[in-house]
């Protein structure tokens, strides 16, 4: 690869050449001549696209509600993680972390779990940082209807935790009803008095829940038939085929024997 060093850097496709930008510096490749793909092929960059379409809506869900910097890494790790999911199965990204140089067990040596759509952060002894003076905690919860590509709902929560005091839980509420898939994200970030800790590892959001949305329940529609009906037409076709007479008995009528409105029955 080549890495652009003019005035006028690019990203994006200028004739057979492409332009992209990798941690911050900007690189060319020449396309190539030929693309020779196999059946396996096919199927892993189908799995890509799948993953990469995910990844995306999750990323323009979730990071503009972030405090946190992403990284240039982002997107290829978060795709890496996606890919090996497949196309229905979200609970992957569990545990994923927004900031790679960070997880919630550097604040929390005892991890927030989600019980009925509420984050609870248990009581116990924070590590003290100099620095630090108190954690903002922000839950956010948000719904993603992958098949329509569209993010349906996004709810937040903040706490604030006082280090120079005893920690004893806080709790979080998520509760964000809709019928797409459910992820919460807990982010945690540091301050000094009033002002923000921007030390990239000394803060972290990683994904803490992922629930799949309800399965749509189908309903069966079953025709029954009366046989009783249909064997009963049948013989009445019978009898007036095989009957000689000049007047034989009318087709259209009833289980009961009469024949429906407007049907006059033959005089004998």
């Amino acid at each position: 690869m080549a890495k652009q060093t003019g005035m006028l850097q690019f990203t994006g496709r200028l004739g057979n050449i492409i332009g992209y930008k990798r941690n911050g510096s900007y690189f060319l490749r020449t396309m190539p001549e030929t693309v020779r793909q196999t059946s396996a092929t096919r199927k892993a960059a189908h799995h890509f696209g799948i993953a990469s379409r995910k990844g995306k809506l999750i990323r323009q869900a979730i990071t503009p509600h972030l405090d946190i910097n992403s990284d240039g890494s982002l997107v290829n790790r978060l795709n890496k993680t996606l890919i090996p999911a497949g196309k229905n199965h979200l609970h992957a990204v569990k545990g994923f972390r927004f900031n790679r140089h960070c997880g919630l067990e550097y604040f929390f040596p005892d991890q927030p779990v989600i019980q009925d759509n509420i984050v609870k952060i248990p009581a116990q002894v924070i590590p003290q940082q100099e620095a630090f003076t108190h954690l903002v905690v922000k839950a956010i919860a948000v719904r993603l209807c992958f098949t329509e590509r569209c993010i349906e709902k996004m709810y937040t929560a903040t706490a604030i935790i006082d280090l120079n005091q005893p920690f004893n839980g806080a709790e979080l509420e998520t509760t964000l009803p809709g019928k797409g898939s459910l992820l919460v994200i807990l982010q945690v970030q540091p301050y000094n008095g009033t002002y923000a800790i921007q030390n990239k590892r000394c803060m972290a959001a990683d994904i803490i829940a992922v629930t799949a949305p309800a399965a749509i329940k189908r309903k069966t529609i079953t025709t029954t038939t009366d046989h009783r009906i249909k064997s009963t037409f049948s013989a009445r076709i019978w009898r007036v085929l095989s009957d000689p007479s000049p007047h034989p008995p009318p087709l259209l009528s009833d289980v009961t024997g009469h024949s429906p409105p407007g049907i006059v029955k033959s005089a004998t």
